[in-house]
């Protein structure tokens, strides 16, 4: 489905389930789109929740920008909630859909029933979380097509999982991604998620290594909640394990 925003931007998204019950936003990671979420859609509209699974500006079939900021999705979510005359959701984002429902949360929470933030980071301090913006920053920028999309697809085992992000990066605008990449870079969001009192989880997957852990810890830290690690997984793990995120996530929204 289509729909146009006040800044005649338009938004494309797909939605399962009733309207009726309760609803849930997936939003996708960097340079992903909603294809992303094909494990947990309709499992989680078969579970008794409206899913709703937009892609983001600059992402998937959803307008191309010149510029882009955390608010300017913040206001793609607030106007299409309007549009499907939702007040409140529940938010679940993976790397940077947990950036961008982190932001959301913090300065909307009285649209917000319950947060899922996977993969993700809050801000960009310490040494390695500038090191991992800075060089993804730099990929988008000057390595070729082929070459980034051999990289991204090689970090999986799974041939599906290949394909897609191979696909995808073959496929997609970097110039686009690289917007998105530093609009995500900008986040300081740690001491916000302190004061922020709604219900959280936090994954990460294993695979990630000590720091990327050590990442997500933080946000976990800042919540006041614990950080669940999934075996055998790594951003996102919500495509890469599943049945272990599945789990984890329906039985929190439960």
């Amino acid at each position: 489905m289509i729909f146009t925003n006040s800044r005649d931007q338009i938004t494309y998204y797909e939605t399962y389930g009733v309207p009726s019950n309760p609803a849930v936003f997936l939003i996708h990671g960097l340079g992903a789109d909603n294809e992303m979420w094909n494990p947990q859609r309709e499992k989680y509209a078969e579970a008794g929740f409206y899913v709703i699974v937009p892609d983001m500006l600059a992402h998937g079939k959803s307008a191309k920008v010149t510029s882009l900021d955390l608010r300017d999705w913040e206001n793609q979510i607030t106007e299409l909630m309007m549009h499907l005359n939702i007040k409140k959701a529940s938010f679940i984002g993976v790397s940077m859909g947990g950036v961008i429902a982190q932001s959301f949360s913090v300065h909307n929470p009285q649209n917000v029933t319950k947060l899922v933030i996977s993969d993700s980071f809050c801000e960009l301090r310490s040494a390695f979380e500038k090191l991992m913006g800075g060089l993804q920053v730099l990929s988008f920028k000057y390595l070729r097509k082929e070459v980034l999309a051999k990289l991204l697809s090689g970090a999986y085992k799974n041939k599906k999982i290949q394909k897609y992000f191979q696909n995808l990066t073959l496929s997609g605008d970097l110039s686009q991604t690289l917007l998105a990449r530093k609009a995500i870079n900008k986040v300081q969001l740690f001491n916000s998620l302190k004061a922020y009192k709604g219900e959280c989880l936090v994954l990460v997957g294993k695979n990630a290594g000590g720091l990327f852990i050590k990442t997500n810890q933080k946000i976990a830290t800042a919540l006041r909640t614990d950080l669940i690690v999934i075996s055998n997984a790594m951003d996102p793990s919500s495509l890469v394990h599943p049945e272990a995120f599945n789990r984890h996530v329906l039985k929190f929204l439960k």
